[in-house]
C-alpha cells in the first residue's frame, strides 16, 4: 500500500513491436499508455477498427464527436493489443479476444478453455480521458485504475464539489491546504484513488459511493517522508474491503495516474510503466518498486 512516485524514471530500448511479452509476476503490475494525438496516421486507425467486434464497431460509430471517438477506437485497440502480447500459451489474434462485462459493468475477458490448455488468471482495467488512454494488467488479483488531467478545472469550488462526494475527513485535508492550486492537484489525486480502488472492487460507483469510505495516508515510520494509503469504510458494507495496495504516478507529465489492487499477502508492489502506439511501437518509461 505504499505511494510510489514515477516522476524519475530509468529510459530502456524501444522492442520489437509485435515479440512476446512474460506475464506479470505475481509482486508486478504493468501500466500501459498511450497518447491519442501521437496517432495521426488514418491507415493506422483504419487497422484499430479491424481489430473490434461488430458490437465495438457499432458503439466507436455512434460517438459524434471525432476526438472522442478517435479516443474511444485507441482504447479498444490498445486493451486487445495489449492482451494479445502476453505469452499466453498459443500466440492470440488481437481480433479474436472476446469480451464481457460483470453486473456491475466491469469488462472481463472470456478466455476459451479446452483440454490441454487453461487460460491465465489475467486481470486488467482500462481508463481513460481525451488526452491519454491507460490500461492496468495483473495476475491473480483484481485491479483499478484512474487517469485524469492534471489541468482538469471544476465549474465549481473545489471545496464545494469535494463535499457533494468525499468523506468529511477527507474534505478537512482539502481544507488545510491554503494554496489554490495546490489544494486542486491534490483534490484529482484523491479522485483518482477513489475511483481505482471503486472500480478495483468491480462494483461501479453505485455499489460503492465514494462517501462510503475514506483514503487515509498514514506514515510508514516517523523517520520516513513515505506513507501507505489505506482504506477505511464508514459502512459496514461487506464490499468495501481493506486488503488492497495503491500506488500512484504521473503519466507523460500531463496526467495524474492511481492504481489500486489486491494486497499480494504484504509484498511491496512492483511497476512497470510503458508508453506505447498500438501496433507501432512501445518502450518501458519506468519500473519502481
Amino acid at each position: 500500500m505504499m505511494k510510489i512516485n514515477c516522476f524519475s524514471h530509468r529510459m530502456f530500448n524501444t522492442s520489437t513491436p509485435f515479440s512476446p511479452i512474460k506475464l506479470p509476476s505475481q509482486m508486478e503490475t504493468h501500466l500501459w499508455y498511450a497518447l491519442p494525438n501521437e496517432v495521426k496516421s488514418q491507415s493506422l486507425l483504419n487497422q484499430y477498427v479491424d481489430l473490434l467486434s461488430p458490437l465495438e464497431k457499432d458503439h466507436i460509430f455512434s460517438i459524434s464527436a471525432l476526438h472522442l471517438q478517435k479516443s474511444a477506437l485507441i482504447a479498444r485497440a490498445l486493451v486487445r493489443t495489449t492482451i494479445s502480447r502476453y505469452q499466453i500459451g498459443s500466440q492470440v489474434n488481437p481480433r479474436s479476444l472476446e469480451f464481457r462485462k460483470n453486473p456491475h459493468g466491469k469488462p472481463e475477458v472470456i478466455w476459451q478453455n479446452s483440454d490441454d490448455w487453461h487460460p491465465p488468471p489475467l486481470q486488467f482495467n482500462l481508463s481513460h480521458t481525451s488526452s491519454l488512454i491507460a490500461c492496468g494488467v495483473t495476475i491473480d488479483s483484481s485491479i483499478g485504475i484512474d487517469v485524469e488531467e492534471k489541468q482538469r478545472t471544476m465549474k465549481n469550488s473545489i471545496l464545494s464539489f469535494a463535499k457533494r462526494y468525499f468523506t468529511f475527513e477527507e474534505v478537512e485535508l482539502l481544507s488545510a491546504i491554503s494554496d489554490p492550486e495546490v489544494q486542486r492537484h491534490e483534490f484529482i489525486k484523491l479522485w483518482t484513488l477513489k475511483e481505482a480502488y471503486v472500480k478495483a472492487l468491480g462494483r461501479g460507483f453505485s455499489g460503492a459511493p465514494f462517501s462510503t469510505f475514506t483514503i487515509r495516508f498514514r506514515p510508514v515510520n516517523p523517520d520516513s517522508e513515505d506513507s501507505e494509503i489505506v482504506i477505511v469504510p464508514l459502512e459496514k458494507r461487506t464490499e468495501l474491503t481493506t486488503n488492497w495496495q495503491f500506488a500512484q504516478c504521473e503519466l507523460a507529465g500531463s496526467h495524474y495516474a492511481a492504481i489500486c489492487r489486491e494486497s499480494n499477502g504484504g509484498a511491496p508492489m512492483k511497476v512497470v510503466v510503458r508508453k506505447t502506439i498500438p501496433l507501432v511501437e512501445e518502450h518501458i518509461v519506468s519500473q519502481i518498486d
